[in-house]
């Protein structure tokens, strides 16, 4: 294209423009190919000459370029490609359509001849400007062509520019994925349409877009009244000016006076006087009270009265969506109506109030505001008892809509135990009809106001802060006083929360300090392993408690007397709920609140009926698979602060387990933050005294034995798993999961065999090495598994080995457990192993400074609770902790997931059940040995 000139030739439809491309030197023609344009067709143009003697047609030989073709190689050309001046223009012309297109800029049309087209249209002041520029811009060769065959009569370049945009728009927009209609489909194909009965549909579509200026009316209200207090307009009405504002320049607006006076002001593009006649029709056709100003043979304002100016308010979204703006005058108040939720308690004299209390003292009300600025009760009452849409107010003119009309009319909601709390935390309410008030739209008053400071600052404590503790023989950690202030302060507002310390960090001493500061009977609930630790830990730390333990089966009925501390276990609130919840506790604890995490379970339901004025749950893992368990825990110590529970799952817990919503994460967070402590030993003050820990995985090979089973167990139950679906796939991959677990422990675990058991498993071997390690230095070590059987195959193993070696799981009794642990302890055996269930939570063994995870629960939260047995305050040395891991097994690859997700423990915490729900390669990839399964 660097010498050859393109010359526009518009068609009817447009789809069928094309270019001509000729040399204006000669007269000569392109290659065959089209010069790199492909195959073009031979073709003579009919052109206007100009030369001395004035101008005449010319015919002259080119080839002819369909604009589908053309407008490919017109977009791409550059600043610095080489091209002739009508290529440039029109690749500018080109590229200015399709970006018009992709803005979704145009309408349906039908052509002179009946042909369905699309036009570009409509087009914005920038693209009018473009349009002018490419007009000006364009050489007289690139719209030679005569008009009519006449050659006096030229075509005009804008038109030219015009034309070609229509036919960019008719050949891009059509696709074979459109719709047909009666057998045809037009405005689609390629292939013309007859469409001649569409015309006035297309009109009717094109009309209100296709304009150059659009219908604004502005609406004044009466003049010979001044508007204020309730005085009522007076019968003159309102004045509404019709004025056309130019789309080019939104800033010029020209009243209807104006127009019909300058017969077509100049100052206006199009046919002005035409469009302020259309726009006002469109007007009337969603608002017929404008129908009187069509009598008017050249129409410039309209006055309405009330009933019709309140008709004129209600269409004003139809006439926007007609191309219709109304102002009102600066007198006229804009904004909507708003409204606060206002929450209000009487203030009592005295220390801070009962949540209880507060409950049944709430006052809940609405406030409505305009312009920010509260509005008064004889203001609430000019706007109920006005029926108008536009009302006389402080001076002014207020608009009121149907949506102010129900927002006045709107009952104050009731706020439940849940709500309020909501409230005073976060500053959102949920109401009953599912509208949410975020922060800004709920005012806390009187008692509430106080209570909600109180729960900001009880959240904010920090260490360090003294307490006066005569009754506790102990010294706190300054985190420490921390926790007891923080739950004194939700206790005296009659509320309880989630102390969450790490395992070591001294939740119980926390606890006995806060008995001690309120002096009322506490209530202690707890697994039967930690009944003989509360014991020894209230004797050695507040000796002047009277303990009574409420367990076995000749326990008495309870009389709890002030500064009791009364110990039971969860299996005796299950029996005994009703006679405790009678025996007016002043706090009542949950410790290993994970025991409630399920709100089904029994022990669940037992301990939602136990009184006290407060509640706290104490656990190191609030969360140890799901959300849904943090809300069992939080909803029994603070009930209704995260809602019901299917309000929590769907706000929640599947947009933070399933999507990873941060904005979930933050919301929750901000949420429970008054009720849930959480402090990590990693924490930075919290524990500094605490030696390092050092974490390894330990990988293992498996023996010819292990691998022999192992393969023929995975092509098995694999092959029992493909033909399976719903509860019993799920049941044959938990009987796969087990058995891969025990081959990679031992193939007698798996086999249920006695021995031997000396070089059959590698786990076996690295175990006996860690261990003899460790005895030989004169270190304690704990070894955890979470199979029982294999536990005792460990035990056994051992001893033969000579070390003397306990094993503790849950069916030993609470005399033989404490046996077990005082002589851990004391260092009179150097090796203990446990089931991962039952020494897993509660025991204080820091004479330990080596931990082996035999086997893997594939849980982070719950390995860290065992290895938390060793790792807590007390300890005094390094403790390094080993995991075993059997390499190419199913423990390689999931415990490389484990490592990956990590960072996401504090978050969700995933256990194995995610694996049932794998589809039948990916089971495989997991489970199949070595290079038979990919690394997941």
């Amino acid at each position: 294209m660097s010498r050859h000139e393109l010359t526009f030739v518009a068609a009817d439809p447009p789809r069928a423009s094309w270019f001509a491309i000729w040399d204006p030197s000669d007269g000569g023609l392109l290659p065959p190919d089209g010069g790199g344009l492909g195959a073009l067709d031979s073709t003579e143009l009919t052109a206007v000459e100009i030369g001395a003697s004035g101008q005449h047609l010319r015919t002259i030989a080119a080839r002819r370029l369909p604009i589908a073709d053309a407008v490919g190689p017109l977009a791409a050309l550059g600043r610095t490609t080489e091209a002739s001046a009508t290529a440039r223009v029109f690749g500018a012309a080109v590229r200015t359509a399709l970006g018009a297109l992709a803005r979704g800029r145009a309408l349906p049309a039908v052509t002179p001849e009946g042909w369905d087209a699309w036009r570009l249209d409509p087009l914005d002041a920038a693209d009018l400007d473009m349009v002018d520029a490419l007009a000006a811009a364009l050489p007289f060769v690139a719209h030679c062509t005569p008009v009519d065959d006449d050659p006096g009569l030229l075509s005009d370049p804008a038109i030219v520019v015009r034309r070609l945009f229509d036919a960019v728009a008719d050949s891009f927009i059509r696709t074979a994925g459109a719709p047909v209609v009666h057998g045809v489909d037009p405005f689609a194909a390629r292939s013309p349409t007859r469409v001649h009965h569409l015309r006035p549909w297309a009109t009717a579509v094109a009309t209100p877009h296709c304009v150059s200026n659009d219908l604004v009316i502005r609406a004044h209200p009466p003049e010979a009244v001044e508007p204020s207090g309730d005085t009522a307009p007076t019968e003159e009405g309102w004045r509404l000016v019709f004025q056309l504002r130019s789309r080019r320049d939104s800033s010029l607006c020209i009243d209807a006076a104006d127009v019909w006076a300058a017969d077509g002001s100049p100052l206006l593009d199009g046919v002005p006087d035409l469009e302020l006649l259309l726009g006002l029709q469109r007007a009337v056709d969603v608002c017929p009270v404008l129908a009187p100003a069509l009598d008017a043979t050249r129409p410039t304002e309209l006055v309405l009265g009330d009933s019709d100016v309140d008709e004129l308010f209600d269409a004003i979204e139809d006439l926007t969506a007609a191309g219709v703006t109304v102002l009102w005058a600066a007198d006229v108040a804009a904004p909507r109506i708003e409204r606060r939720l206002v929450i209000d308690s009487p203030s009592p004299s005295g220390d801070l109030p009962s949540f209880g209390d507060l409950q049944s003292l709430l006052d809940v009300d609405w406030e409505f505001l305009l312009d920010g600025t509260a509005l008064s009760a004889e203001d609430l009452r000019i706007l109920a008892e006005s029926k108008r849409a536009i009302v006389p107010l402080r001076g002014r003119w207020v608009r009121v809509g149907a949506h102010d009309r129900r927002t006045l009319d709107a009952p104050p909601p009731t706020v439940d135990a849940g709500a309020l709390l909501a409230a005073v935390t976060d500053g959102s309410v949920l109401l009953d009809d599912g509208t949410s008030l975020g922060p800004g739209e709920i005012r806390l008053e009187g008692a509430v106001a106080e209570l909600a400071r109180s729960l900001l600052s009880t959240a904010s404590q920090e260490d360090g802060v003294a307490i006066d503790l005569p009754e506790l023989h102990a010294e706190l950690r300054g985190y420490q006083v921390a926790g007891v202030r923080w739950m004194e302060g939700l206790a005296s507002a009659g509320l309880g929360g989630c102390l969450a310390d790490d395992m070591g960090l001294g939740k119980t001493i926390q606890v006995l300090a806060l008995h001690a500061r309120r002096g009322g009977p506490t209530l202690v609930v707890c697994p039967t392993s930690l009944l003989a630790n509360w014991e020894r830990e209230a004797a050695r730390f507040v000796p002047g408690a009277r303990v009574l333990r409420h367990h076995g089966a000749n326990r008495a009925r309870l009389s709890p007397r002030p500064g009791d501390l009364v110990l039971t276990t969860y299996g005796v609130v299950r029996s005994d709920a009703e006679q405790l919840a009678e025996s007016g506790f002043d706090l009542v604890v949950a410790d290993e609140a994970q025991n409630i995490k399920n709100p089904r379970s029994r022990s669940a339901r037992a301990m939602r009926l136990l009184q006290g004025r407060a509640r706290f749950a104490l656990t190191g893992t609030p969360v140890e698979n799901r959300l849904a368990e943090l809300w069992a825990i939080m909803d029994w110590a603070t009930p209704g602060l995260l809602g019901s529970q299917e309000s929590f799952r769907l706000s929640y817990a599947v947009p933070i387990e399933r999507e990873g919503d941060d904005r979930a994460v933050e919301e929750l967070t901000r949420r429970i933050g008054p009720f849930l402590l959480r402090r990590r030993k990693t924490d930075p003050g919290i524990a500094p005294e605490l030696p390092p820990k050092t974490e390894r995985d330990v990988p293992v090979r498996l023996t010819t034995e292990q691998i022999s089973l192992y393969r023929a167990t995975t092509t098995e139950v694999l092959a029992a798993i493909a033909g399976e679906r719903g509860i019993g796939r799920r049941g044959l991959v938990l009987k796969l999961l087990t058995a891969l677990k025990q081959i990679a422990n031992h193939p007698a675990h798996h086999l249920g065999e006695a021995g031997p058991l000396a070089g059959r498993s590698g786990k076996l071997a690295a175990a006996d090495e860690l261990i003899d390690l460790a005895t030989r230095a004169g270190e304690s070590t704990l070894v955890f598994t979470q199979y029982v059987a294999m536990g005792e195959l460990l035990v056994s193993h051992l001893r033969e080995r000579g070390l003397d070696v306990g094993l503790l799981h849950g069916g030993l009794s609470v005399v033989a457990r404490q046996e077990l642990v005082d002589r851990f302890q004391e260092r009179e055996l150097p090796v203990l192993v446990l089931s991962l269930k039952a020494g897993g939570t509660g025991l204080n063994l820091t004479a330990a400074t080596q931990v082996i995870h035999y086997d893997r629960w594939w849980n982070p939260a719950v390995e860290d609770q065992a290895t938390d047995r060793a790792y807590r305050i007390g300890q005094t040395a390094p403790v390094t902790v080993h995991r075993l891991i059997a390499e190419g097994t199913v423990e390689d690859r999931v415990a490389q997931l484990l490592a990956d997700k990590r960072d996401l423990a504090d978050r969700v915490v995933s256990g194995e059940g995610w694996i049932g729900d794998l589809d039948d390669d990916e089971l495989a990839t997991l489970v199949l040995f070595g290079d038979e399964g990919a690394v997941a």
